[in-house]
């Protein structure tokens, strides 16, 4: 997969665990490549320092310009982060509950993790039994996240994880896939 160039007409997945509080900013970007039937990770970063939240809005941004048919899956916990992105892209920030945001009409999603997180653990090892995920090896953290990863009736156990916020926001981008 590493010789086929990015597409910049597939869809492209952003996932965003945004930890400006006690963990880590992590962020991982997808695509699906339809010819391959994989989807592919393009990025995926870990930000230990506790980034400005006003940079990382700025670096998405940034991935959005760089890479066309984006859509942005955030933990909705992080609400004054959502508004702040849904500013920056011009979109409504005002919604009462998650399922208020449609991918039809927006590109920044709210997901609620204590609803969702079950079905993103099992989406996940779906697509990972199925073969459809491939990550290049220059993103170890995300590698060492997934052999590391402990699960229990599909609750992650984060302390037995590491990087679990990446583990977090590779599901959150797996949101934007649909694989039959």
């Amino acid at each position: 997969m590493k010789d086929i160039p990015i597409n910049q007409y597939c869809i492209h997945s952003l996932g965003i665990d945004p930890g400006f509080g006690s963990s880590a900013t992590s962020i991982v970007l997808t695509e699906h490549l339809t010819e391959q039937n994989k989807i592919r990770v393009i990025y995926a970063e870990q930000f230990d320092s506790h980034p400005n939240q006003e940079d990382i809005i700025d670096f998405v941004f940034q991935l959005h310009q760089q890479y066309h048919n984006l859509w942005i899956f955030v933990d909705a916990a992080a609400r004054g982060f959502i508004t702040s992105l849904k500013i920056a892209f011009n979109e409504n920030p005002d919604y009462e509950k998650v399922e208020d945001v449609s991918p039809h009409s927006n590109k920044i999603i709210p997901v609620a993790f204590n609803k969702d997180h079950k079905e993103m653990v099992s989406n996940l090892a779906m697509m990972f039994n199925e073969d459809y995920i491939a990550i290049p090896d220059k993103y170890d953290k995300l590698i060492l996240s997934l052999r590391t990863a402990t699960v229990n009736e599909y609750s992650l156990d984060k302390e037995a994880t590491s990087y679990d916020d990446l583990f977090d926001a590779l599901r959150l981008s797996l949101k934007g896939f649909r694989i039959n």
